[in-house]
């Protein structure tokens, strides 16, 4: 999301033209997963792999965007939880929410308007 939001410092002849400043994150965020904790015990919260925390920590490190004081603080947020808690949420988490995965897309599209 960063990439198509900021560009990219690998294509940055080409940022100008290929970048969406105006995007806006729809996801999964933690408050979004926190009445659902895994109660089914179905696997829609797994631990990250040393893979998905090495990526996560240099996400945090390298990206002017992610850094301490970049212009995404929520982002950022996001995969410090992530990283304390070690787990990652896959989408299917709200299909079991009232209203389902629609509900929730129709939910966030209306606030974030």
């Amino acid at each position: 999301m960063s990439t198509y939001k900021y560009g990219s410092m690998a294509h940055a002849h080409d940022n100008a033209r290929l970048n969406v400043p105006g995007l806006r994150w729809m996801g999964l965020r933690t408050l979004d997963i926190i009445a659902t904790a895994d109660r089914a015990g179905d696997g829609t919260l797994t631990q990250l792999t040393a893979r998905d925390r090495k990526k996560a920590i240099g996400m945090m490190s390298n990206s002017p965007v992610l850094a301490a004081d970049g212009p995404e603080q929520e982002w950022r947020a996001e995969l410090q939880q992530m990283l304390m808690v070690n787990l990652k949420a896959e989408l299917e988490i709200l299909y079991d929410q009232e209203e389902g995965l629609e509900g929730w897309i129709d939910r966030k599209m209306a606030t974030s308007s």
